[in-house]
């Protein structure tokens, strides 16, 4: 066997190699963006406000609404690359020229999961407290205001998912929602759950959110209170007629046997004769389907005036597409964006307004109600000891963490460089707000969405712990596991070269050129994929490889 300086010798000529690490991850933000996305995050950090339209310009459609076809060419995976522009430098008062609509309502949808702004990063947009604080101004004006979501409000079907969609429900309702459409997102949560969420009191509509679909059975059975078929909501004098469809372009994404999904178009026209047998004011159809199957719908359905589509770009424009008499909408994904319809039914000539909104911390305030709802789900994500109860997962090396001073037995530089960057107080940060944000005083240090980057040891893309990997104290059995509450904390040399239990064995047997080869990382690795792990569009939108890679950039071994 050779010596520990001959072994160390060939290590600094094999393995004298670059380190990244990842970093930021926020709660809410299911990570999966990849580089390539970057497009469609090309707009202001501000988030500029499109122009109100009051209508179709009969006279020169195109001044106000595209081409329904050239907007429909593409699609949902192209649209998803589409930025949306401002269109001027200087942001226009909210609802411009409107005047007071007899109703106002809030259309939101495809969520997925973003309750809070969309990133880890300063200068994000959405978040249900600006939402709410959105709400609160229009009420200043002295509007009603009312709101219906298209669904797809999580991204997984796991217990967190579930607390996260029970605290949107909650928030909702704190918002005077009327309606929600139930996606793939909340179907694949199963029958039994979505009972357990809502059963439709048609005695006491306020009580619950409705969950809609004209096409989706639960159990085969018809009589269940939910999905209702459709709602006719009674509001500041009007009568809204309000029903939702899943998809053809949606309805392969739900595979649980329990659930019936029927083809939109069959099922419609029923719905269609009962709804107008109640002589609604306005009909609405909330349309979780791509752009191209919403059109078709459309002009097959001509009865509804308004249709909230899902399959849009995550920042979509401000302009309507019109098919016949019928305005499409789409508001985007992620709750960056909010759209407004306001009714004037005794404008005969205008009786419909639309604007897009953005929830930009320019112009909107974090609301108090929405910043609890916030709080009760931190709390309940640690009093359920999530981070520690969902079964921890077998790295696929087999190896096991070991944390970063192990490795600063042999890369002391290394380890140097790395305890002065943010990486290594990256689990603290989770303990304090954004740059630029209010402290509301929420830590994020039990909420496995946020843990994944933050700490060593944690799959950032699939938000699952590996069995080595970090735990919180509280949750800890054991001395072996309350060490690694401490050791494991930030983000470490092995969230880019994998665990380091199986190297410091090689090492150890002399085996240096195995050693190197299983930690080994290249530059191009790193910038084509490993950052971007964590590094995503949603968390780190301003991500540059070559000028972040300065700031950690160290050699291999002393």
């Amino acid at each position: 066997m050779s010596s520990p300086k001959r072994v160390a010798l060939k290590a600094m000529l094999l393995f004298s190699l670059p380190l990244l690490f990842l970093f930021l991850f926020s709660f809410g933000c299911s990570s999966g963006s990849s580089p390539q996305n970057q497009s469609s995050q090309t707009k202001s950090s501000q988030g500029e406000e499109a122009n109100p339209l009051h209508s179709a310009d009969k006279k020169n459609p195109a001044k106000t609404n595209p081409s329904a076809e050239q907007l429909l060419a593409k699609d949902d995976i192209s649209l998803v690359h589409q930025s949306h522009k401002p269109v001027s430098s200087r942001q226009k008062p909210l609802f411009d020229q409107w005047g007071k609509p007899q109703l106002a309502i809030l259309l939101t949808g495809e969520q997925h999961g973003y309750f809070e702004p969309c990133g880890c990063s300063s200068n994000q947009l959405g978040g249900m407290a600006r939402r709410a604080d959105l709400v609160r101004k229009m009420k200043e004006k002295g509007w009603v205001v009312t709101g219906l979501d298209l669904g797809g409000t999580v991204k997984r079907a796991r217990r967190q998912s579930q607390m996260k969609f029970e605290t949107t429900l909650a928030a909702l309702k704190d918002m005077n929602y009327a309606a929600m459409a139930l996606g793939p997102e909340e179907l694949r949560f199963g029958p039994e759950y979505l009972l357990s969420q809502h059963v439709y009191d048609k005695k006491n509509p306020k009580k619950e959110i409705p969950f809609l679909s004209a096409n989706v059975t639960l159990y085969e059975a018809d009589d269940l209170g939910t999905p209702i078929r459709y709602r006719m909501l009674n509001i500041a004098g009007l009568k809204i007629g309000i029903t939702s469809i899943l998809g053809k372009s949606y309805a392969h994404k739900v595979s649980v046997k329990e659930i019936a999904i029927k083809e939109p178009a069959k099922v419609l026209p029923g719905i269609i004769q009962l709804m107008q047998k109640e002589k609604p004011t306005t009909m609405i159809l909330l349309s979780h389907a791509n752009l191209k199957e919403t059109k078709a719908l459309a002009k097959k359905f001509p009865e509804f005036q308004i249709i909230l589509s899902g399959g849009g770009p995550e920042d979509p424009s401000n302009k309507i597409i019109q098919e016949g008499k019928t305005w499409i909408l789409n508001v985007g994904r992620k709750g960056k964006h909010v759209g407004v319809l306001g009714l004037f039914p005794n404008d005969k000539k205008n009786p419909f307004r639309f604007e897009l909104v953005t929830l930009d911390e320019k112009r909107f305030t974090d609301q108090k109600v929405m910043v609890e709802h916030m709080r009760d789900y931190q709390e309940r994500l640690k009093d359920e000891k999530l981070a520690y109860k969902e079964l921890p997962i077998a790295h696929p090396t087999g190896a096991k963490f070991v944390g970063a001073e192990a490795c600063g037995d042999c890369h002391s530089k290394a380890f140097k460089v790395w305890e002065k960057t943010a990486h290594a107080k990256a689990f603290e940060s989770l303990k304090h707000p954004r740059k630029g944000m209010p402290d509301h005083k929420i830590t994020r240090i039990y909420d496995p969405e946020c843990l994944s980057c933050h700490v060593n040891g944690w799959n950032p893309q699939n938000v699952l712990r590996y069995k080595s990997g970090f735990i919180n104290k509280e949750f800890a059995q054991g001395v072996q596991e309350k060490e690694r509450f401490q050791l494991m904390q930030g983000q470490q040399c092995e969230g880019c070269h994998g665990p380091g239990s199986r190297h410091i064995q090689l090492i150890n047997d002399d085996q240096i050129e195995k050693a190197a080869q299983e930690v080994r990382v290249t530059l191009k690795m790193a910038k084509e994929k490993i950052c971007a792990e964590c590094h995503d569009l949603d968390n780190s939108p301003k991500f540059e490889f070559e000028s972040y890679w300065k700031k950690v950039k160290h050699k291999g071994l002393d």
